[in-house]
């Protein structure tokens, strides 16, 4: 026990330098580099981080823009809220459907997510339409905004839109049987 309470510190001061270097990845030429910083970034969690990686989610590499979004919705934190959103129209359908799960993840009821999300029904890939179905599900629960909006996705051409937005109805206790 006494050993834990000498150490700890130490491992606290390894944590920060190990933070500062992976920041200081971020800005790494190799796309493949900012990717791996990105997502050690977002496996420790640390909240101080989420401005450097806010930053690339206007990377040129759609690799390191997914890894930003994975990363941000692992450290969960509000503060990237408004960033993901604006990300939610990227060009690339991978990186939405990360963005989608990042705000998902970050698993709150701001109005801005759900409206964002809400609008990302209408994507044009059936698998970004999927996860953000999913994502109304767990942050759309005092939305009625959201639950017509996946209600109308249960007439979506793409079976597993329509599956997963059946699930979140459920998920938020609406009944598109009895409405």
């Amino acid at each position: 026990m006494r050993a834990r309470k000498k150490i700890s510190p130490i491992i606290g001061l390894m944590d920060n330098c190990q933070i500062i270097m992976l920041v200081e990845q971020l800005k790494n030429k190799n796309p493949g580099v900012r990717c791996y910083a990105a997502e050690e970034l977002g496996h420790i969690g640390d909240i101080s981080v989420v401005p450097d990686l806010v930053e690339l989610l206007q990377d040129d590499h759609q690799e390191v823009r997914a890894s930003v979004a994975r990363a941000l919705g692992e450290i969960n934190h509000q503060s990237a809220l408004t960033a993901l959103v604006g990300t939610l129209s990227d060009p690339v359908g991978s990186v939405r459907v990360w963005v989608a799960y990042a705000i998902e993840q970050i698993g709150t009821s701001n109005e801005a997510a759900i409206r964002g999300l809400i609008s990302s029904l209408q994507d044009s890939e059936w698998f970004v339409r999927s996860r953000v179905a999913t994502g109304l599900g767990t942050i759309g629960v005092h939305s009625k905004g959201a639950k017509l909006a996946l209600k109308n996705a249960l007439k979506d051409p793409n079976q597993t839109v329509r599956k997963n937005a059946e699930i979140a109805l459920r998920k938020i206790n609406y009944d598109s049987k009895t409405e």
